[in-house]
Order: structure tokens, then sequence, then C-alpha cells
């Protein structure tokens, strides 16, 4: 109280004292003061703490699980029975109703989840009432020790109708067991705010897809580059050898077929043979499919090889990777080359794998001198 209120005033040789409304006036001014510096008093004699509610799906007018987390504030209370309620207010000295925010929820047809609270004894827990926007689960009440946390689960709530809107779930305890929900009030109250949400549709659209790209250099068709394949300078008394890589995948049901398609290395009206028999996809050797030296032939496969030593296995393998190679191009130290051939195929959808094209070259010793090329072309076709 404001000292000055009760000061006296001077007059002459006389004391006044101030008028009695004006003194009452300051002691109403403090009394209103100190209302409202003080908080006002949850009915629920302790307060929960770290309370929570956490829904198993948000959308508004989803049935689903409410998960209540909380820990008790009243040490070694009686617990008998635990109520959520649904309102449009978190506050215990509001009126709980559920005709604004939270209009259309309803904890009917809900369905008892579980309760998990090492300290809280007495035998197990069940649904004891569930209707309305109000639902309790009850045990033989039994005293608890100490404040632990405790959750509850009751599944099968429906959201308030509309999405985007925050509500409330009010937590009470209680030492009674009563067949009907209990009432305020309880031994611990708590309030939360939980939102609806609305509900996002996510889509885009994956076409028919084919990726492949050549070149000399790379792992896949984001680092493949080059173009030209250097087999260095013949010898009848030893193989030259060379590698290209390819990397395909699709989507296709059905898979993809890679063929190569050109010539054999060419200087002028001077050739080198073609390895393997000389028909489409032949598994034929005659002419040889083996490196010889001081023969003339020319071959590719997509093999790791020992003879020569030319060229690595289709990479990576396993599930979701399902090309490799075809025919006779698909045995290590074995080389063929035809136009228009199959070297490699997939059979289903597959992910990106990168395939190595070895080369090989043997001359023979009467082979005319010159400069030796030929140009390969590698198509890719998938089958959807």
């Amino acid at each position: 109280m404001r000292y000055k209120a009760l000061k006296a005033k001077m007059v002459g040789d006389r004391v006044t004292p101030r008028p009695l409304a004006r003194v009452l006036g300051y002691i109403a001014t403090s009394i209103l003061v100190l209302m409202t510096l003080t908080p006002g008093m949850a009915n629920a004699a302790g307060e929960l703490s770290t309370r929570s509610v956490t829904l198993g799906d948000s959308g508004g007018g989803q049935a689903t699980s409410y998960t209540a987390t909380f820990t008790l504030a009243t040490s070694g209370q009686t617990l008998g029975s635990i109520k959520l309620e649904i309102c449009d207010s978190p506050l215990s000295a509001a009126t709980c109703v559920n005709t604004g925010n939270s209009s259309g929820s309803t904890f009917t047809g809900a369905t008892f989840g579980s309760v998990t609270c090492a300290a809280c004894n007495g035998g197990g827990w069940s649904l004891g009432s569930a209707s309305g926007n109000a639902a309790y689960v009850t045990h033989s009440a039994a005293a608890v020790t100490g404040t632990p946390t405790v959750t509850v689960v009751i599944n099968n709530v429906t959201n308030p109708t509309n999405p985007n809107e925050s509500y409330a779930v009010r937590i009470s305890t209680y030492s009674d067991t009563a067949a009907t929900t209990p009432a305020y009030p309880g031994t611990d109250f708590g309030g939360t705010s939980v939102s609806t949400t609305q509900a996002l549709t996510i889509s885009g659209t994956m076409p028919e897809s084919l990726v492949f790209c050549v070149g000399t250099t790379g792992t896949n068709c984001t680092n493949i580059t080059g173009s030209t394949v250097s087999l260095g300078t013949f010898s009848p008394v030893a193989a030259s050898s060379a590698t290209s890589v390819m990397s395909a995948s699709t989507n296709a049901g059905s898979g993809y077929a890679i063929t190569v398609n050109g010539n054999v290395p060419t200087s002028g009206a001077n050739t080198i043979t073609g390895m393997g028999t000389q028909t489409a996809n032949s598994s034929g050797c005659s002419p040889s499919c083996t490196s010889t030296n001081g023969t003339s032939q020319f071959g590719t496969n997509v093999v790791a090889n020992t003879t020569p030593s030319v060229g690595a296995l289709v990479t990576p393998t396993g599930a979701g990777y399902n090309g490799g190679g075809a025919g006779g191009y698909a045995s290590q130290n074995s080389f063929r080359f035809f136009t228009g051939d199959t070297v490699a195929t997939s059979s289903n959808v597959s992910n990106s794998q990168l395939f190595t094209n070895s080369y090989i070259v043997n001359v023979a010793g009467s082979q005319a001198a010159g400069l030796y090329t030929s140009t390969l072309t590698y198509i890719c076709t998938a089958t959807f």
C-alpha cells in the first residue's frame, strides 16, 4: 500500500486528515494492482509439465491416433483415470466446448491404444469411456511413485473438420475410476494446443526414359566424354588394344538392346578382317574369336580379358541392374565384330550401368602399311 495515502496535511496549528474517500481510493488502486500481478490458480491441484499431444494424422476430419505425453505434478497422487478432452480453449477456467475451431472432432468410436508409465502402480489400463469430445482411460486406482512421465495413446479419434485450425486438447488426472467421465477438478491438469493441416498432394510425371551415352572416358552419362580410340602402332608379334565406354539405363519394361554399327579398320582398299563368323549375332568363330598374333583380325567385346589384358566387367551389378554383354561379346578372351550385332542387352528396367568396350587388332606381317581407321556407332533401343 502506498504510504502517502495516510499522510496528514498541515494547516496552521491543525492537522487535517485527507478525506476518507481519497484514502479508500488509494487502497482500492493498490488491491487492483495486486490482483493484476497475481496469476490465477488452475482448478486442479497441480499443473502437468512437459506436456504435448501428437496426432498420427493432422488432416481435417481424419480418424487418427492421439498420443498425449506429460509429467505429473502431484507427487504420490492416487491415480485412477486420465481424461483427454478436445476443446476450443486449453484453459481450465473456460467451459470445454467444441463448436468453434474444434468443431467436428469426436472420440466416439475411439479405441484404446496404450498407457506407458513405469511408476503408475495398479492393474492394467483400458478405455473407460469415449464419446463426444471427451475420453478417459482407467485402471485400478493406486498411489503413483513420485512424478513420472506418462504417455497415453488413444486410436481412431476424429479430428476437427476444417484444416489449418488450432484447437486444444486438455489433459486431467483423477483419483477415481468412475464409470462415467470424471469431472473437474482433478488432481493435475494441463492444456495443449494442436492443429489440423491441409493435406498436400504432390505429383509429378516420370516419362518413358532411356539414358544412353558413349565416349572414351567417364563413369556415367554426366561425365562420359571423348570420341577417339587409339590402337597405337600395329605389330605382327603383339596385339594392339584399347577401350571405350558406354552407359545405359531405362524404365522400359522390356529393357534395351545395344548394337554396334560400322566398319572394320580400313586404309584405302586394305582392311583388317572382322573376327567371328560374319553373320548377324552369330556365335560361331570362323574366322577365329581368339587373339592370334601374326593373323589379320579385328574384334571387340564388353568383358574383362586376359589375352590380351584389356577391358572390364559391367558395373554395377545386383538388384536393379539388369544389363550385361550379349552373345559373342560376353565371353572373356573371345572377340568378334559384325556390323549390326547386338553387344549388350537388358531384359527389364535397369539403373545406370557402365560398359567397357574392348578392341583388339592383330596383323599379319604382310599387312599393307597405312593409317587404318574405323567409324563405329553404338545404338541403344528400348522396348516399352
